[in-house]
């Protein structure tokens, strides 16, 4: 039987986590940042360290890593877990990383866009039983990569990201909110959200224009089962593609009119749903119930 062996946050390796030692690195290496891929690198240790204190990354951990810029993150990660595989698309920070990770012979780096990975394939291709994700992302890629990691239902532990705050807030949002919608609803559904900490952008270099926060997604069993999880996505995605109309009118356009309005006013009502209700307005349960319902029919 395995036991996690905690890290000290003193053991942390954060010797990167410095304007000094990323001014240094991308003038020696004549690196210019691409606000195209959403460069910001961490600067603060303090940040760096709460990020793998929320990940409790342990020695036990493989931890999988998108996004690993010039290896701060990733050397933190490495002095704390037992394999770090840093996926890393920009081959011009292949070489800084290829020196800033010599210390450390537990990395692998993944040449690869984490938004085209074979992830099950990836899983087979690192012998891969568990894992936990860990990044500081790319802003322009946080909401299809975390909904595509959710959906490949793979054996993932946890999930913690540094995100843009709004996007954070979209994540945790309560029904009812401006920012309640699919992503909060799909979240809800494959795991328990948290955000851990909101994070100035003073802490990052080039600075990004907005906070930041660090988010966490702890992967669960599902205490209510959908029945088809496909499906429950199709009428999240019907309901709040309309979030003006009620939801009885969202979900006739919405699933292409494939079931006579009447009929749906009826299983929203079995359902205890009001058919003059919006969809910011049902909570994950009612959606739930809701898409069950609707794949009895199918």
């Amino acid at each position: 039987m395995e036991v996690d062996v905690k890290v000290e946050p003193h053991n942390i390796d954060t010797s990167l986590a410095t304007p000094t030692a990323v001014r240094q690195l991308v003038a020696s290496h004549g690196f210019i940042f691409r606000k195209s891929l959403g460069q910001n690198f961490l600067i603060d240790g303090n940040t760096l360290r709460n990020i793998i204190r929320a990940a409790e990354v342990s020695k036990d951990d493989t931890v999988i890593e998108i996004g690993a810029g010039i290896g701060t993150l990733t050397r933190a990660l490495a002095s704390c877990a037992r394999h770090v595989l840093a996926l890393e698309i920009d081959a011009r920070l292949h070489p800084i990383l290829q020196e800033t990770l010599i210390p450390y012979d537990n990395v692998k780096i993944v040449a690869e866009d984490a938004l085209r990975v074979d992830w099950h394939g990836f899983w087979e291709k690192y012998e891969l039983s568990r894992a936990k994700l860990v990044a500081n992302l790319p802003y322009y890629i946080t909401s299809p990569l975390l909904l595509n990691m959710f959906f490949q239902d793979l054996a993932l532990d946890t999930i913690t990201v540094m995100v843009q705050k709004e996007v954070a807030e979209r994540f945790t949002a309560n029904p009812g909110t401006k920012a309640y919608g699919t992503l909060t609803i799909l979240a809800g559904y494959y795991s328990k959200v948290e955000i851990c900490q909101i994070v100035p952008p003073t802490v990052f270099m080039p600075p990004p224009e907005v906070d930041s926060a660090i988010l966490k997604f702890t992967m669960r069993p599902y205490r209510l089962e959908a029945a088809d999880p496909a499906l429950l996505r199709r009428v999240v995605k019907a309901g709040f593609g309309q979030r003006r109309k009620t939801i009885a009118n969202a979900l006739s356009q919405g699933l292409g009119n494939t079931i006579p309005k009447a009929k749906l006013q009826d299983i929203l009502q079995s359902c205890d749903i009001s058919p003059q209700r919006r969809a910011e307005t049902l909570d994950l349960q009612d959606f739930v119930v809701l898409s069950n319902r609707l794949a009895e029919l199918w």
